[in-house]
């Protein structure tokens, strides 16, 4: 009766191969995560920006009545 084959065992070379490929796959799937974040990020901040400008608009405020208005609600952090 014939011995079962066993698998032919990888070198340290092909190991360490499939570990940089592993690392550069990550590092690619990581870098499209933070740009897709950065993304998102800026949408947000320009929605937000926007409804900001319609409820100034809509209620004739300027830049300057809003920053004042936040200065006397919250002087302490506005100091700066």
């Amino acid at each position: 009766m014939a011995r079962p084959r066993t698998k032919a065992r990888k070198s340290y070379d092909e190991l360490l191969e499939e570990n940089a490929e592993k690392i550069r796959k990550h590092t690619e799937a990581l870098q499209s995560l933070e740009k897709e974040r950065k993304e998102l990020l800026a949408a947000k901040r320009d929605e937000e920006m926007a409804e900001l400008y319609r409820y100034m608009q809509e209620n004739g405020l300027s830049a300057q009545q809003i920053l004042e208005s936040l200065k006397e609600v919250h002087p302490e952090e506005m100091a700066s």
